[in-house]
């Protein structure tokens, strides 16, 4: 790997550390589309969330076990609203065993990230943590500006181009 792309790579890893909530597509088992956001955390490379099964992203997610995560620059702060920085992450899902030890660590972390509402959550018999497992991403830094990036916490990167 470059110089370039290690840079690019830390890059896309900071951004998405800046952010507490996230954009989820998912679809349902007929394939119908659903667009939501929930807050999360990160832990050991994976993304966790603590989700209603009221919310239709979370049916979803129990169902078909995949989705979409959209982390994107707010319009206020880009320079180019045709440009926006925006990372893409394909995740498959699981849910955790809320009665683990991990699990009750990762709940403890996302009270301590989250705040105080995850004391209220925690009591709901409704809510699930999952886990969202990353496949390979894409981030696009500008015009030109585009990259894959796959391999274990999304380590390995290359820049896409026209061929």
């Amino acid at each position: 790997m470059t110089e370039d792309l290690a840079k690019t790579a830390d890059e896309f890893h900071q951004f998405i550390s800046d952010f507490q909530s996230v954009i989820l597509a998912t679809t349902d088992a007929e394939g119908n589309p659903e667009c939501s956001y929930a807050p999360f955390i990160r832990y050991e490379n994976n993304f966790y969330i603590f989700v209603s099964e009221l919310a239709i992203h979370t049916r979803n997610l129990l169902s078909t076990k995949k989705a979409c995560l959209l982390f994107i620059e707010d319009e206020d702060k880009t320079k180019n609203i045709f440009a926006r920085r925006r990372a893409t992450i394909n995740v498959t899902a699981t849910e955790s065993d809320p009665s683990s030890s991990e699990s009750m660590s990762i709940l403890e972390q996302m009270e301590q990230e989250l705040g105080n509402t995850m004391q209220l959550l925690r009591r709901l018999s409704d809510f699930h943590l999952l886990a969202l497992k990353p496949q390979e991403a894409s981030y696009t830094a500008g015009f030109g500006k585009a990259y894959r990036l796959t391999g274990n916490g999304l380590s390995q990167i290359e820049h896409l181009s026209r061929r």
